[in-house]
């Protein structure tokens, strides 16, 4: 049986010729065989028909393509390339699927659907960019990928060249691929000109476009535009654009059609005539040329918003808005010439028509507003309209022109200044697209309409079909050539392919005598016309094959163009090809005076399309002249006409397109009627034939159409032959085993190096052939399993009715065995019930008569209560009765008596007084009445005048205490600051020696150097010898000094008394030295006294005497609370004359002490003195001690209570913040000295029963050191009465301050009411004021304003010195801090010579080293400290450090400047800090670095907060926390930046994974190579010919994938990468979650995306691999124990999945709206339409879409109303920052020494 009988079997599709539709789909009744007749058909309208045929079947009808080749993405798969093949593919993808992009081999076909389509969005771009050509669905965004991507490659220029008839979008196509380009090939920095590249479009469509009977906005012009690249760094960036154009329809703007409109900026500027009204403009029909079609409104388009979106594209281009306006008014000036009337003119003095002439009336109100409007002499355009100029040989001649000529003038000017204006647009537009920079390639864009043919066509309509014949060519040259390249890359055997070649028809316009030829001849004749030229053209081209003459007349001629025929009308060819406009009348134009009507009129005519047009200074010999400038005007002779310019250009443009590789999009026009989605198959066709698709078609076809890259066919035809001649590590010979068995023909295919060539009809046979062979295996696997069913059935049942026995059998059994427990249990029941029942009637009476005899006995003993109660209340009555009326007598006895005593001493009295009263009057009682008052006076006044030299006296010793005051203060900072140094020195030997200590834990763990361990031993035996040695000559020296010390001891007791005396001299300096010597001492001893006494109340027996160093001593009898305590809270300097003083002061005192710390020990290491401590003790000494102690306790509670008065005296005034911060200070230094004496007093009480057993004589023993008790209590005493004296001082001082400032703030609130009322005054006066009083008044306030000024300058002046000197102290500070340094170098160098080697004798109550938290750092070292910890921080070394550790030293360095107080640094840190990481996250950077300090920004945020005195955070810190909260700064303005900072971090993040995982996501989520052991993507689409390396890439991989791991592993392995990366990095789960759950949302947009575009994998089985590897992404998620909600983003890729693998019936349109419930209608429609079917399932009718749309839209769905069916790649989830407590102490922070960065930052 021959391929043909196969093929043309019985009930087999084809095709047949139909009168209406073209072509009719039939079957076949019976079959075909060879030799036949006809064949028996039966068409799809149900008629029978026989088809004749020839003998030998070369006129079978064609074949239709099998089912899975219907709806291919390119034609030229198709395995029969034929028109009805063509035709049938495009329908069933424009009306079912509403796919209006088909490929055809290199030429994109695009049918305009007349609907609004949801393809061009931001998502569409993202989704086509970097995918090749063949990849996705096709569309316009595809084509222009492959251009961009060819121009990124080879950095060559490309062209897309976009053609079509009227109304079948080419406009649209354009702007589309231009706003691609714009997108992806811009940048940041340059914006403004994609900005621009946009805005010209809607600029060209107002000035370009019009409507027409076929088209609502066709473009009337031809437009090429050059978009221009530049490559930066091997990315191309569109850098500006150039726009060439010509053919301008400019009969539009003066005549239209019925139907059609003029151009729309007219329209537009008639909608907006509101805001002019200086143009006075009226509506659209009030003008001439506006209203000739009848049609001036366009369906659901606004001209007033096209007109405000033109003007605001306009503005972008760089015009400015002087030249919008004189455009608008040129604009309006054309209207109105076109509304000018010319009017019969009468001959004079009759009423006879003048023939000859015309009229316009001087008062014609157009005229004068044409006039005025393009600044011209109204008159002087009057007179050109009616007249014109003939020029004879010598002379001019004036001659009238009728009413036709006038008209024909006023339109000609009308024509010529529009034509102008839109020349000078485009100058604009390219002027400001381009920036003159120099490009390095272009891809052009050339919007051409198409093959045009009407009833009646001009010189327009041959102008355009020319210019299809020459694209036609270049077209038909370039795809033969891409053809024959193919099978030449392949290395196979081809024949020339012969194609349509249409140059004789060119020849027939280009060549010399040809139309364009004799058209300019007859053009320069004087007396040329379009009859004459006819006549010449049947004349001379007859000889061409594509010329016909007409059979009747010579008023027209037919063209044989590659399309179709057409007829050309000659009349207005050749006023059309000269296109002449009245001299005069441009001349009256030319001297206008707008500025923009002048240069337009002066513009030259050039050449656009030429590349040097532009560069050119020359024109046919003569000068051409710039804009603005006098131009020489070309003669008659040298101007070229119409034709002669067009096949200029036209030759340019071609010439460009061949230095291009071109791209084709031919635009398809559906109908006529506009109506979408409508199919009118005549027109379609005519198209197809007409723009070139069918001869690709053709081309194609006679070649080898059809193409299978080996993977694929392998994958598609493997069942065709039998598995011994299958391979698969050697697909090439198993496909050609497939093809050598089934093919005879050899002829009939090729094998290429990586694909299969197959001619027509071959890929159609095998479909035929492998749907046969998978019936007949079907068949036997569905008998196999209906076998299988029946017997699982049969066996089902059988297990069944035995289970339903057996289950009986014991059911009958159970239930006789429970009848039996139910006797026995009843008569168990019965007689406990029997039992229980007696048992409680017997209860129940018992109750009854105890409580019965319960009540009687209670309510007897009540009666007789109440009979005894009632006889004691009668009792108590009697007794208070009988007392009142007792006392009620003696009352009334006393007052009788008292009133006779009052009667006798009132007689007495006033008897008395008048003998007193005559002595009163006597002289000598008076003298002796004043003599005692004078003495009181006398003494009086001395006493006043005692107090007044004790209160001078007072307030000079007041101002000495307050210097001296300062001085202790300053003293008391500077031993803080020691002791804190002191304290970080022992924090770095504890550091050094843990880490000895693991040093030598490392040694000893390797086992080859025990033998270096054993020398180290013996060598330190040695050292240890060496080292008894050396103390024992320390002791030797050390008895050498203790006679030094007693010395030094008398030396200072003479310095002490010549103190003493320099006291009285007022030389507080050695005083206040001397009081802190005494104060070290005091210290020193109780620290002594107190280790003497626990080691004593522990009866200890041997004791070991250690000794301590000066720095102990001090340290340990003092807490440091951090940075907030009362030594650093006084923030007091110490003058510069005192440096030296106390320096010296400081190296003698630490000499006194270390002797007499030396000669201590050598005391206590006497063995007798250690047997005679034992018996240390006194029963007269403790109670003494006792007593001093509480004494002590007393005065320090007498000077808190004074103190506390003090704070209540001064509660407002300036000074209120040092008064509190010295009160903290003096605060702290108390509780200290008495907590100190409390436990002394505690310690001594508790002693005093442990001495009274000691004997007497031990006690003088120790006789020393009770005397050294004594003193430490004096000066403990002494020192309090001290700090009493100076808080007397502070509070004389302060009230002085504070009476000061009281009587300040009075004075300023007078001198401000004072004022108030002169304003007051004056606003009352200012009516009746006079001017002169005005001036005065104002010079006053001016004077007072100068005034205010100084004084502001001067408080500036003041706190700049304040400042000076702040930042004097603080380097004055930090050299006393380098000086405190070295001495606590120099006492801890002497104090490890003296102590002894044991660690553990320093065990006391006191305190050890107490870290504040902080980092100390200077302002200038700041830049190297951010440097270090942001850039020269590397993941390496961020692994072995705590969770955001930089965090940490920066919050700490935070700390440190709030301690300061540095307003400045902080700010600076801070502000550094954000810089440098926005640096980070705005530059490229590794993704380790942007998670390492998004942790880090996370953990400074939260510490600000955690430290930040709030208290919505600070409820979970511990009391130490809570004592480092900042003290005197607020950042929650910076906190704000942190958090804004922390989200652009994470956008930052999110956007480069994304980057990374972008590749992936589609292979990983839509193929599967577990499941389909192939690549199943194109199904026997060939792939792309310029998409350079896929098919190389396919035949490399075996398994089609390109590599050995599978794509959703490699994906999942990503997400893992990533997810250990913020485990190392210390980042928090809930942020990581965050971080997962907008990947996946990315993970699902990409793939949904990828998906919607491409309609080949739309299948079941991608459904089953979807849902295989969301599975494997969703176990991964579980394994990590994350939450659900990261899953939730998957949920519409999940539910696609369900869609894929769902039933697709009418009854199953409520189960498919129920499942997708996170789709959107266009999603699900989408699916549904590009759902591929397989052989052998049902087809999805247009009832069921139609069904689900309805249901659809029916949901409340928020995105349910949006037409797109992508998601937005683009959206990032915000970002949630939520607060997490940290435990970690600031004090525990050590700063590693691998990150160098001890030289800047010191822990305090």
């Amino acid at each position: 049986m021959s391929s043909e009988e196969i093929l043309y079997a019985k009930g087999a599709k084809i095709w047949v010729p139909h009168a209406e539709q073209v072509w009719e789909s039939a079957t076949l009744e019976e079959s075909y065989r060879k030799g036949a007749g006809f064949l028996k058909i039966c068409t799809e309208s149900g008629s029978l028909q026989e088809v004749k045929l020839k003998a030998d079947g070369s006129n079978l009808p064609p074949l239709r393509n099998p089912q899975i080749l219907v709806g291919q993405n390119d034609l030229t798969n198709l395995s029969y390339l034929h028109e009805p093949g063509v035709l049938y593919n495009l329908r069933v993808r424009f009306c079912e699927r509403q796919i209006i992009y088909t490929y055809c081999g290199i030429v994109l076909v695009a049918i305009n659907p007349y609907a609004e389509m949801p393809l061009y969005g931001p998502s569409i771009i993202r989704a086509y960019r970097g995918h090749a050509m063949g990849e996705l669905e096709p569309h316009i965004f595809a084509l222009a990928e492959e251009a961009y991507t060819k121009l990124e490659r080879e950095n060559c220029n490309l062209s897309i060249i976009v053609s079509g008839e009227s109304g079948a979008g080419k406009t649209v196509s354009a702007k589309y691929a231009m706003r691609y380009f714009a997108a992806v090939g811009g940048s940041e920095s340059e914006t403004q000109v994609e900005r621009k590249v946009l805005a010209s479009s809607p600029i060209m469509e107002a000035f370009g476009n019009a409507k027409t009977t076929r088209n609502d906005n066709s473009s009337r012009f031809g437009k090429f535009t050059k978009l221009l690249f530049r490559n930066h760094m091997g990315v191309m960036y569109l850098q500006g654009a150039t726009m060439h154009t010509y053919l301008l329809e400019k009969s539009r703007v003066v005549y239209q059609a019925q139907g059609e409109r003029n151009y729309h900026i007219f329209y537009q500027l008639c909608a907006a005539r509101a805001k002019y009204p200086e143009l006075v403009l009226d509506h659209q029909d009030k003008f001439r040329f506006l209203n000739m079609g009848g049609a001036p409104d366009i369906e659901r388009i606004s001209d007033a918003d096209q007109f405000n979106e033109t003007v605001q594209a306009m503005s972008v281009l760089g015009f400015s808005i002087s030249q919008i306006a004189d455009i608008v008014k040129i604009l309006a000036g054309i209207l109105h010439l076109g509304n000018i009337k010319v009017s019969n003119k009468y001959t004079e003095g009759s009423e006879e028509i003048d023939t000859e002439s015309c009229e316009i009336f001087q008062n014609d109100l157009n005229l004068q507003i044409t006039g005025d409007l393009l600044k011209v002499n109204s008159d002087d355009l009057r007179r050109w309209l009616l007249m014109r100029k003939i020029e004879s040989v010598n002379e001019y001649v004036l001659i009238p022109n009728n009413i036709e000529a006038a008209e024909a003038a006023r339109d000609a000017l009308a024509k010529h200044l529009y034509a102008k204006l839109f020349q000078y647009i485009v100058g604009v537009l390219n002027k400001s697209l381009n920036n003159g920079s120099k490009q390095c390639s272009f891809i052009g864009v050339l919007d051409i309409y198409g093959f045009e043919t009407f009833e009646v066509n001009s010189f327009e309509q041959f102008c355009i079909n020319y210019a299809n014949e020459k694209l036609q060519q270049q077209f038909n040259q370039h795809v033969f050539k891409l053809e024959q390249e193919e099978y030449l890359k392949e290395g196979i055997t081809w024949t020339m392919i012969d194609y349509y070649d249409n140059q004789p028809c060119i020849d027939l316009i280009e060549l010399r005598l040809g139309v364009l030829d004799l058209l300019d001849e007859e053009c320069r004749m004087p007396k040329g016309s379009d009859e004459s030229w006819a006549g010449k053209l049947i004349e001379k081209c007859q000889k061409f094959p594509h010329f016909e003459k007409p059979r009747f007349g010579t008023t027209s001629f037919f063209i044989k163009h590659f399309s179709d025929t057409v007829e050309y009308d000659v009349n207005g060819f050749l006023e059309k090809n000269r296109d002449t406009v009245s001299k005069e009348l441009t001349n009256v134009l030319a001297v206008s005076n707008m500025l923009l009507c002048k240069q337009v009129m002066e513009l030259e005519e050039v050449d656009t399309l030429s590349v040097d047009a532009a560069k050119s200074s020359t024109l046919g010999g003569r000068v051409v002249i710039s804009a603005g400038r006098k131009q020489v005007v070309p003669s008659k002779q040298h101007r070229k006409t119409v034709g002669s310019q067009f096949q200029e250009s036209l030759t340019s443009l071609i010439s460009t397109l061949h230095s291009t590789t071109p791209h084709y999009v031919r635009c398809i026009k559906p109908n006529d009627e506009k109506i979408a989605y409508k199919w009118d198959t005549a027109k379609i066709i005519q198209q197809l034939r007409a723009c070139g698709v069918l001869e690709t078609v053709r081309i194609s076809a006679a070649g080898f159409p059809s193409r299978w890259i080996y993977p694929d066919f392998y994958v598609r035809y493997q069942l065709l032959a039998h598995r011994s001649k299958i391979d698969k590590n050697d697909m090439k010979q198993s496909c050609c085993n497939i093809v050598h068995k089934w093919i005879q023909d050899e002829d009939k295919y090729r094998f290429g190096n990586k694909q299969i060539f197959f001619r027509a009809g071959q890929v159609a046979y095998l479909e035929q052939v492998r749907s046969n062979l998978r019936k007949r295996y079907i068949t036997i696997v569905q008998s196999v399993v209906r076998r299988f069913i029946h017997r699982r059935r049969f066996l089902r049942l059988q297990r069944v009715i035995n289970g339903l026995q057996r289950y009986a059998r014991g059911y009958l059994a159970r239930e006789r065995a429970q009848k039996m427990r139910e006797v026995r249990a009843a008569l168990i029941l019965s007689k406990y019930a029997k039992g229980w029942l007696c048992r409680r009637r017997y209860l129940r009476l018992r109750h009854s008569i105890f409580g019965i005899q319960t009540y009687a006995r209670g309510m007897l003993a009540r009666i007789k209560f109440f009979a005894l109660r009632d006889h004691y209340r009668a009792v108590q009555i009697q007794r208070f009765v009988r007392g009142v009326l007792a006392r009620r007598a003696y009352q009334r006895k006393r007052r009788n008596i008292i009133i006779c005593q009052s009667a006798v001493r009132r007689f007495l009295a006033r008897r008395k007084f008048k003998r007193m009263k005559a002595e009163a009057k006597t002289i000598s009682h008076m003298e002796n009445k004043y003599m005692g008052l004078e003495n009181k006076i006398i003494s009086m006044q001395q006493r006043i005048d005692e107090l007044n030299r004790d209160n001078s006296n007072l307030k000079h010793k007041t101002s000495e205490i307050s210097v001296l005051k300062m001085k202790l203060e300053l003293k008391k900072n500077l031993e803080g600051e020691l002791k804190n140094v002191k304290v970080a020195c022992m924090d770095k030997d504890m550091l050094i020696g843990a880490l000895n200590k693991q040093l030598e834990s490392e040694r000893d763990e390797k086992m080859q150097l025990l033998e270096e361990n054993g020398h180290a031993q013996e060598e330190w035996l040695g050292q240890k010898q060496l080292w008894r040695l050396e103390n024992e000559e320390l002791r030797k020296q050390i008895d050498e000094m203790i006679e030094m010390a007693k010395n030094v001891e008398a030396s200072q007791r003479d310095q002490k008394e010549r103190l003493l005396t320099e006291i009285d001299n007022k030389e507080l300096n050695e005083a206040y030295q001397r009081a802190i010597k005494d104060k070290e001492v005091i210290e020193n001893e109780n620290y002594i006294l107190k280790e003497e006494l626990s080691r004593f109340a522990g009866g200890v027996t041997n004791y070991s005497h250690r000794t301590r160093s000066v720095s102990n001593a001090s340290s340990q009898n003092e807490e440091d609370v951090g940075y907030a305590s009362a030594k650093n809270t006084l923030d007091i300097n110490r003058p510069p004359d005192l440096l030296n003083k106390s320096d010296s002061f400081i190296d003698t005192t630490s000499i006194v002490m270390k002797l007499r710390s030396i000669l201590e020990e050598e005391k206590l290491k006497h063995k007798y003195l250690q047997e005679q401590y034992l018996k240390l003790a006194s029963r007269n000494k403790p109670t003494e001690d006792s007593f001093r102690v509480s004494e002590l306790e007393v005065e320090n509670e007498k000077l808190r209570s004074e103190y506390d008065q003090l704070r209540t005296s001064i509660k407002h005034g300036v000074e209120i913040n040092e008064l509190n911060a010295q009160h903290a200070a003096l605060q702290e230094e108390v509780r200290r000295r008495r907590e100190e004496c409390i436990q002394l007093k505690a310690v001594l009480l508790q002693q005093s029963q442990t001495l009274r057993s000691f004997e007497p004589d031990s006690l003088q023993l120790r006789g020393n050191d009770v005397h050294e008790l004594l003193e430490a209590f004096q000066s403990q005493k002494l020192v309090n009465r001290q700090l009493e004296s100076e808080l007397k001082a502070i509070t004389e001082e302060h009230n002085s301050k504070l009476v000061e400032m009281t009587q300040e703030i009075e004075r300023l609130n007078t001198e401000r009411q004072e004022l108030q009322n002169v304003i007051f005054e004056s606003i009352d006066e200012f009516e009746n004021a006079s001017v002169e009083t005005l001036k005065q008044n104002d010079r006053y306030l001016r004077r007072e304003l100068k005034k205010a000024i100084s004084q502001y300058l001067l408080v500036q002046e003041e706190l700049k010195l304040a400042n000076a000197k702040l930042k004097a102290y603080r380097q004055d500070d930090g050299q006393l801090e380098h000086k405190l340094e070295e001495e606590m170098s120099r006492s801890r160098s002497s104090n490890n010579n003296s102590k002894d080697v044991d660690v553990g004798a320093n065990v006391t109550k006191q305190k050890s080293q107490n870290p504040q938290g902080l980092m100390k750092f200077h302002s200038s070292d700041l830049d190297k400290i951010l440097q270090r910890l942001l850039s020269n921080m590397t993941p390496r070394t961020v692994v072995g450090l705590l969770p955001g550790f930089p965090a940490y030293l920066i919050f700490m360095c935070i700390r440190y400047t709030d301690l300061t107080n540095a307003d400045e640094d902080v700010r600076e840190l801070l502000s550094k800090f954000v810089i440098q990481i926005k640096k980070m996250h705005r530059t490229p950077h590794p993704i380790e670095n942007r998670v390492i300090w998004l942790v880090n920004s996370i953990t400074l945020l939260n510490l600000l907060k955690q430290y930040g005195d709030v208290d919505e955070y600070v409820k979970f810190n511990t009391e130490k926390q809570n004592q480092q909260q900042l003290k005197n700064f607020n950042l929650y303005e910076y906190r704000r930046v942190i958090l804004d900072l922390i989200v652009n971090l994470y956008q930052a993040l999110i956007i480069q994974i994304q980057g990374l995982m972008d590749a992936k996501i589609a292979p990983a989520i839509l193929n599967n190579d577990e499941i389909q052991r192939g690549r199943h993507a194109a199904h026997g689409m060939r792939s792309r010919t310029t998409s350079i390396g896929a098919a190389a890439a396919a035949a490399s991989s075996p398994d089609g994938n390109g590599g050995n791991v599978p794509a959703w592993k490699q994906l999942i392995g990503q997400l893992e990468h990533f997810y250990k990366q913020f485990q190392h990095f210390g980042l928090d789960n809930c942020y990581a979650e965050q971080i997962f759950h907008q990947l996946l949302y990315f993970v699902c947009a990409v793939a949904l995306n990828c998906l919607m575009l491409r309609g080949d994998i739309c299948m079941w089985e991608t459904g089953m691999i979807i849902r295989y590897n969301l599975g494997c992404i969703e176990d991964w998620v579980r394994d990590k124990k994350m939450s659900n909600d990261v899953l939730k983003p998957l949920a519409p890729l999940n539910q696609v999945s369900q869609l894929l693998q769902s039933r697709k019936s009418e009854e199953d349109v409520q189960s498919i709206v129920d499942l997708c419930t996170s789709l959107t209608t266009a999603q699900v429609l989408k699916v549904m339409k590009s759902y591929k079917l397989d052989d052998y399932e049902s087809e999805i009718t247009n009832v069921f879409l139609e069904k689900l749309t309805k249901e659809l839209n029916a949901r409340d769905m928020k995105s349910n109303s949006s037409d797109e069916f992508t998601m937005d790649q683009k959206f990032i989830q915000p970002f949630k920052v939520v607060f997490r407590y940290s435990e970690i102490s600031l004090e525990d922070i050590e700063l590693p020494s691998h990150l160098n960065l001890d030289e800047f930052l010191t822990k305090i």
